[in-house]
């Protein structure tokens, strides 16, 4: 008699840091980690917008996560980056997001997910935050992509 295996479908997060927390993109979504450069400002933008970057012929809105989250700026911090993700898979889509710095990449099994916790932060993020993840000493908050590109377009 032979035995089956189930084995569990695991997925890829890329883990950064901002503000001393650990959040989590889905690694798929990711398309480039730069390192920051200053954005060129956009007149009469939202405050967590830092501004638009050229990277390979496309013109790429970089939203500042520290804002978002009320947290003061911090132009110290030497791991600085811009996370380049698409929002719906294609090439045709592209936010960055600039972080405090990016951490490592990992996979994870959905049943490791646990429900959201609510943090203190403000509601542009919290919308975004839907499940976190407890990793070695690490907590993770996993960030919706698509919710959070809703909370930026609005």
């Amino acid at each position: 008699m032979e035995e089956t295996i189930e084995t569990a479908a695991t997925e890829s997060v890329t883990s950064f840091k901002v503000g001393g927390e650990y959040f989590g993109f889905e690694t798929t979504k990711i398309r480039h980690i730069l390192e920051a450069t200053q954005p060129t400002k956009v007149p009469l933008s939202k405050d967590y917008i830092l501004g638009i970057i050229n990277n390979h012929g496309n013109m790429i809105p970089v939203v500042d996560l520290r804002a978002m989250l009320n947290l003061p700026s911090d132009d110290t911090l030497p791991e600085t980056s811009i996370i380049v993700v698409s929002i719906d898979g294609t090439n045709d889509s592209y936010i960055g997001f600039k972080v405090d710095e990016v951490d490592e990449v990992f996979d994870y099994t959905k049943q490791q997910l646990q429900q959201g916790v609510v943090i203190e932060t403000s509601n542009l993020v919290q919308r975004a935050l839907n499940s976190t993840l407890h990793v070695d000493d690490k907590f993770i908050y996993m960030v919706n992509l698509d919710e959070l590109a809703k909370v930026v377009e609005e």
